[in-house]
């Protein structure tokens, strides 16, 4: 409930700073004025009946809401980010031109050209970033684990984090995506936690699991838990995922094929949680065998280093989703997204393939990870 009211507090300080900046803009024109009254009254009206009543209105209604209000939050973010840019540059210019800067005295043909050009290039940009977010990528990559696996030279990982399946990433898209992973014939399916989003309900109405129940790899379909399926109905949507044949790893380890393990950790909201040492000696993994670990957040990669992890997948961070949100994230973590070595553990952390708010990506990527993982003897490389 509080990031509902810090978005609602966020959106209504964009509509009444842009609502500003466009009245002074059309100072000249009655009619326009007008437009920009209905424009940002009906826009607010709709979203905070929505805020409000959100508990109360279908499904579908709801949907449209959030659709409509997180985009309108984006644009008036963009839009009003460069109307501030070309404000301060005009000011700048006419100091140095030793002239009055008063936005009042400015023609009306700059206010208008000054104001139309910012709309058309974030409407570009975000057309852009929704075709971005419908059209995941397949990142590959390709690593060396120094350990022998008899009978096995490597495997075919689709790593796949944040789908976020709700009201926001339906059936259909749920679809799309589960269409995507199985074109890649993967070997193995792991998933990196937020699989599902915050309630049960939209899976249940739209029976979304009998997508999920598609994913199949001859070597099994695993996951870790992520902060969302903590988030409202845990364990019903923790066996939701089991039944629909993704086997969730909470804590938990197995030996696949008598070849190598995967480690799936609790995600960080479990404060008991094991630590990476801790659950693979409880789980009694033979370090000698390649290991791989599944941990929803990246926020202390060491740890898996450190416990001699081979590789290490993650998520959560979403590489931001939308600029400057991938700035932040690449200074909040070690590894926001994309593949690092340290010591001798393969880490990667993906920006995942569904998305929390806006529908787009800017600044990143959708995407699914298929990791060629080869098995090598350092005894004898050949």
């Amino acid at each position: 409930m509080r990031a509902l009211i810090n978005a609602f507090i966020i959106h209504v300080t964009l509509n009444v700073l842009v609502f500003l900046k466009v009245w002074h803009t059309f100072d000249k024109k009655r009619w326009a004025r007008i437009i920009l009254i209905l424009v940002f009254g009906i826009e607010f009206i709709i979203y905070t009946y929505g805020f409000i009543f959100y508990k109360s209105l279908p499904e579908n209604i709801v949907q449209l809401i959030r659709v409509m209000g997180t985009s309108w939050m984006l644009f008036l973010l963009y839009s009003g980010g460069l109307w501030l840019i070309i404000d301060l540059v005009y000011i700048l210019v006419k100091k140095a031109q030793k002239k009055s800067w008063h936005f009042k005295k400015q023609s009306q043909k700059f206010k208008i050209t000054s104001f139309i050009v910012p709309i058309l290039v974030v409407s570009g940009i975000m057309t852009y970033g929704h075709y971005k977010f419908m059209n995941p990528v397949v990142q590959q990559l390709h690593v060396s684990v120094n350990k022998p696996v008899e009978g096995i030279d490597s495997v075919r990982i689709a790593v796949i984090g944040d789908l976020h399946i709700g009201w926001m990433i339906n059936r259909e898209h749920t679809k799309r995506i589960v269409d995507l992973i199985m074109l890649q014939k993967p070997d193995l399916i792991l998933f990196v936690g937020d699989i599902l989003d915050s309630h049960i309900d939209p899976i249940l109405d739209q029976n979304i699991e009998k997508e999920l129940e598609r994913l199949s790899a001859t070597l099994g379909v695993y996951s870790c838990t992520g902060n969302h399926e903590y988030r409202y109905d845990a364990e019903e949507k923790i066996e939701l995922l089991n039944e629909a044949g993704i086997i969730m790893l909470r804590d938990s380890a197995v030996f696949i094929d008598s070849a190598f393990y995967v480690v799936g950790r609790e995600d960080k909201v479990v404060l008991d949680r094991k630590s990476t040492k801790e659950l693979l000696r409880d789980q009694r993994v033979d370090m000698s065998k390649p290991v791989i670990v599944l941990n929803h957040t990246p926020d202390n990669l060491s740890e898996e280093s450190d416990a001699g992890v081979d590789i290490a997948l993650y998520g959560h961070t979403h590489h931001g989703q939308a600029f400057p949100g991938n700035i932040a994230t690449d200074i909040v973590f070690e590894v926001a997204h994309g593949y690092k070595k340290k010591e001798n553990t393969h880490f990667y952390v993906t920006s995942g393939v569904g998305l929390v708010g806006p529908q787009y990506r800017i600044g990143s990527v959708s995407e699914i990870a298929m990791i060629t993982v080869t098995f090598k003897d350092k005894r004898n490389p050949q």
